[in-house]
């Protein structure tokens, strides 16, 4: 069983990293190959993909396996085998760190929120097209992540689910051999460079096991590959160069707040560029890759539309007179930001709503996760 195991997970891996860059390519076709960020790029395509096929039919199997085999086709179409030169000692030495890592899924638990709507979303994803007011049977679904849709490619038939957690791990994987390729590449002291090698050694030590690995990881990765090409809009005076990194650090952004909106702060800082440089980045906005992001957004709050009855849950006001809207929602909701702000795990004389006001509940949530914040602050 093991060694059939370890055949799927060989097998996957490397079709999934083939079919990404491959699909990366059409966000990338202006711009010289780059590997990883054509992966990063492919996830998104992904995405688009498996969200809109969803509108119509189930996503099972054999819809998964057509999504893989296309991205290789177009994987093959842009570059020959044998001018693919991996035999390159960079190359050895990225493929030592993704076997060194194998562990780390080898070894994997669920987090924790994985029973409680991971698993069952994948299922309906596989078992039937979009369900209308999916809400309703689960809180959670109100508001959801696109990363749920792309690890429904991996749910296996017989309900194996295995390795859904697989495209967290490349991401991971392939996120660290980004930050050694990048830091390696430039020997010179740029803020950039910094940036990575802190946003290495952090992901390093912190995220050690695939328990830790819910949304916010992949979330975390996307994040922090956005705010390095902020960073690197600011080293470079060439004016191509700027527009491709506004372009990344955009895009990235975008991505990361539909894998958990908790990530929208780092939208600002493609705000402040485009700003402080309209001028010139304002045309770009309006190109073809930048149409398929707006194009995923769409579709992701049109799929949140069809689960709860609001475009921007749970803003009441977006939502319209549909037969799945459900008002209880909102209080349900209620509940989970009074769990998120720690009403229930410190005592307090509070009613909830003198908790929630004046921001009377940041003592007692400060108290609740000082451990936590110190820990990651420590490392």
């Amino acid at each position: 069983m093991l060694i059939i195991e370890t055949i799927i997970f060989i097998l996957l891996s490397s079709l999934s990293l083939i079919s990404l860059v491959g699909y990366g390519q059409i966000l990338m076709s202006r711009y010289k190959f780059n590997f990883f960020i054509s992966f990063f790029f492919g996830l998104i395509i992904w995405s688009l993909l498996i969200t809109g096929i969803h509108f119509f039919i189930k996503i099972n199997f054999y819809i998964n396996i057509i999504i893989i085999i296309f991205g290789i086709f177009l994987f093959l179409f842009r570059f020959k085998l044998n001018h693919i030169q991996i035999f390159k000692k960079k190359y050895l030495i990225y493929f030592i760190i993704f076997l060194f890592l194998i562990p780390i899924f080898l070894s994997h638990k669920y987090h924790e929120d994985f029973g409680y709507y991971h698993l069952p979303y994948l299922i309906s994803l596989a078992e039937q097209k979009i369900i209308f007011g999916l809400a309703n049977s689960n809180i959670a679904y109100a508001h959801n992540s696109i990363w749920l849709n792309i690890i429904g490619i991996y749910l296996l038939p017989g309900n194996n689910f295995n390795f859904v957690l697989l495209p967290t791990f490349l991401i991971y994987v392939i996120f660290i051999i980004f930050c050694f390729e990048k830091i390696l590449k430039h020997s010179e002291g740029q803020i950039s460079n910094y940036f990575l090698i802190i946003s290495l050694f952090y992901l390093i030590l912190k995220f050690t096991r695939l328990s830790e690995y819910g949304n916010d990881l992949p979330s975390t990765i996307i994040s922090i590959v956005s705010i390095f090409y902020f960073i690197k809009y600011s080293e470079t005076f060439d004016s191509q160069k700027k527009i491709k990194y506004f372009y990344f650090n955009f895009v990235f952004a975008v991505f990361a707040i539909l894998i958990k909106f908790s990530s929208i702060p780092v939208l600002f800082l493609s705000f402040i560029l485009l700003i402080n440089n309209f001028k010139n980045l304002y045309k770009i906005i309006f190109r073809t890759e930048f149409l398929l992001i707006y194009s995923l957004c769409l579709l992701f709050f049109t799929q949140q539309y069809f689960f709860t009855g609001c475009i921007l849950f749970p803003f009441k006001f977006s939502g319209l007179d549909v037969s799945w809207y459900n008002d209880e929602i909102l209080l349900f909701t209620k509940n989970i930001e009074l769990i998120n702000k720690s009403y229930f795990s410190i005592e307090n004389n509070l009613s909830k709503e003198e908790f929630l006001s004046n921001f009377n509940w940041i003592p007692f949530w400060f108290l609740r996760n000082y451990i936590e914040i110190l820990e990651h602050l420590t490392i």
